[in-house]
């Protein structure tokens, strides 16, 4: 039986997996929720050889994990992936209604508040965050904002003047002059094989060929205008070179002066040869 590989329903990882669905492939395609997928690989569940994890769900079990280097999924200006819709009238943010199938852009969420808006207390102490279902509706009426992440392009956007929206990623961009990482590969050192890895690394290497193929066909599938699709991955880069490894480390030490990690890990990478 081959070896699963965790992935996430994001649309903007499909670049990632092209041709890992196909009979030679040395894996298995498992898709599900991000936590989801951290948890199941936390748990060594069924086979898993390899998950693609956000940083903060690699972070928290960085000792036993290696990230395959080059290859993630970044961005370095506003891309509406990650947005903070805020009601016009508040002033002091208390409550941010999040999106409970993700775990690194309510951490990110946070920073953002706490360091760039002093509308927030200062250590963040009074900001609670409520878990819910991404319905951004019912997510202000329970909470000051709603933290919505979009898996594919959002179909609309606020109109209304009663509802403020801070793109995330430009946020972070522009607090950290760097990229802000939605994730990468990751597996454990004594499981991942090169063949593997080289796999991995051939199927960002077509996707990124036919990158416009890509597009066109999950507009089609996914129902959306090619337009919007675009849009979608307009913004987006493939690589994980030392700017996304400089942000990560960034993302790290925010991570733990905000008290989401114990410790600054160590960022750890395979070392195929």
């Amino acid at each position: 039986m081959r070896p699963a590989l965790a992935v996430p329903g994001h649309l903007f990882v499909r670049p990632l997996v092209q041709g890992l669905d196909r009979p030679d492939s040395p894996f298995t395609i498992a898709v599900d929720l991000p936590a989801k997928n951290a948890l199941a690989f936390n748990e060594r569940a069924g086979d898993l050889r390899c998950a693609f994890l956000s940083p903060i769900d690699y972070a928290r079990h960085g000792a036993e994990y290696c990230i395959v280097p080059g290859i993630g999924v970044s961005a370095s200006a506003a891309c509406g992936i990650v947005r903070l819709l805020i009601k016009s009238n508040v002033r002091n943010i208390r409550s941010v209604a999040v999106d409970i199938r993700v775990t690194s852009e309510i951490l990110l969420a946070k920073i953002i508040l706490v360091e760039k808006y002093r509308n927030v207390p200062s250590q963040g102490n009074d900001l609670v965050f409520l878990p819910m279902l991404p319905d951004p509706e019912a997510m202000l009426q329970k909470a000051d904002a709603a933290l919505i992440v979009s898996f594919e392009p959002a179909k609309s956007q606020p109109s209304t003047p009663d509802v403020f929206v801070l793109d995330l990623v430009e946020e972070w961009v522009d607090l950290t002059d760097l990229p802000y990482v939605f994730g990468f590969w990751v597996g454990r050192e004594e499981h991942l094989t090169t063949e593997e890895a080289k796999a991995l690394v051939s199927a960002k290497e077509s996707g990124l060929r036919t990158r416009e193929r890509v597009i066109h066909d999950l507009a089609i599938s996914s129902h959306h205008t090619l337009d919007a699709m675009s849009a979608y991955f307009a913004s987006l880069s493939y690589d994980l070179g030392e700017r996304e490894e400089e942000a990560l480390a960034e993302f790290f030490h925010y991570a733990y002066f905000h008290g989401a990690l114990p410790d600054v890990p160590e960022v750890q990478y395979f070392d195929f040869g």
